[in-house]
């Protein structure tokens, strides 16, 4: 007997579960306006970040690779939606 987690359609429902938890993230993003400062500074970060996660892509770290490339995923998500301040 499969466990719960290894049906197929499980798998389905969780990747369109996780696909509409992120739109409905980028959407509470749009409400938001950062400095153009700070977005340039995320897009780099997020720029580092994924050359430093391909750089241990095949070591023992798995589990926290992919916990970092979630965060990445969505602190660049939150300033690609997000609009940005005018400057003074």
């Amino acid at each position: 007997m499969q466990s719960l987690l290894q049906m197929p359609i499980i798998q389905l429902l969780l990747v369109v579960l996780a696909v509409y938890v992120f739109l409905k993230f980028a959407t509470m993003c749009k409400q938001f306006s950062l400095s153009p400062g700070f977005k340039k500074g995320t897009y780099i970060v997020t720029a580092v970040a994924l050359l430093i996660l391909n750089w241990f892509a095949k070591s023992e770290l798995q589990l926290w690779m992919v916990i970092i490339g979630l965060a990445v995923v969505l602190a660049f998500t939150a300033a690609l939606m997000s609009g940005t301040k005018a400057e003074a």
